[in-house]
């Protein structure tokens, strides 16, 4: 059985997500040394987009994780997504939001308390928005839209590790994503002379993102082979859009998340 100090060796790059592959060309003896991971956790997201949207939108989430390492590489496969919609309140529409991530990491853990990492990612935010003036009507006029990102990334983390208090750890990473998105007529459509804005934007929209991840997390050994997670995250891209000869630059869209739970190593 592994002690907890080997537990947390274990997971050092657990802890940010971030896992590297095993060979297919496994002995016996070295599959027996394969630890296997499976982790959940609960807690709240936000997503900002103040381009489109009027105020912030947070929604209940859970994330579940699945893992297996080898010595200094790790491979392992996240995905996150919204237990309740959450509510959408615009000057002119009402609605609901929901999110859902998935990414697959790969890792490698270059000394005991520094790690390089890399994987692929892909989330989408969907909304759904219905004018007050139909609602007030009583004909609903229902309109969706959703905003995808999927894309490489790879950065660094660092973990430091207390004597009776598990581990504390600190991940970076760059991303570059590739963006479609599907945004609705707007209600409140310019005249023909005016300049056209990123909020009058509609159909399908493509960019590109690139932009930074930071992640904080502790990781507490409770008994046995179970542990105890606690991590916050915020996803910080930027957006470029070309659209109809004109270019709309640097659009933020800002992803955080806080997250509490539990993982078990076998």
């Amino acid at each position: 059985m592994t002690n907890s100090k080997g537990l947390i060796k274990k997971i050092t790059i657990i802890t940010l997500g971030v896992f590297i592959p095993i060979s297919n060309a496994h002995s016996a003896d070295t599959l027996k040394d394969v630890n296997f991971i499976l982790g959940s956790s609960l807690g709240y997201s936000t997503f900002s987009f103040p381009e489109k949207m009027d105020h912030d939108i947070s929604f209940p989430s859970a994330n579940f994780t699945a893992a297996a390492s080898l010595d200094n590489w790790q491979i392992s496969v996240n995905t996150g997504f919204t237990l309740k919609d959450a509510n959408i309140s615009e000057e002119e529409d009402i609605g609901k939001a929901s999110r859902s991530d998935i990414d697959v990491t790969l890792g490698y853990n270059v000394t005991p308390n520094w790690a390089v990492f890399g994987g692929y990612k892909t989330g989408k935010t969907k909304m759904s928005f219905t004018s007050r003036d139909s609602e007030d009507e009583g004909i609903l006029d229902t309109q969706n839209e959703s905003y995808s990102q999927s894309g490489p990334y790879f950065g660094v983390g660092y973990t430091h590790r207390f004597e009776r208090a598990g581990s504390l750890n600190f991940s970076v990473a760059y991303a570059m994503l590739n963006a479609t998105n599907n945004f609705s007529a707007n209600t409140d459509d310019p005249d023909e002379d005016d300049e056209l804005e990123f909020d009058d934007l509609t159909g399908i929209v493509k960019g590109k993102i690139k932009g930074l991840s930071y992640a904080l997390s502790w990781t507490m050994p409770l008994s046995g082979q179970l542990l105890f997670q606690t991590k916050f995250k915020i996803n910080d891209y930027k957006q470029n859009i070309d659209y109809n000869n004109l270019r709309f630059e640097n659009i933020n869209e800002t992803i955080t998340s806080l997250h509490v739970g539990l993982a078990y190593v076998f």
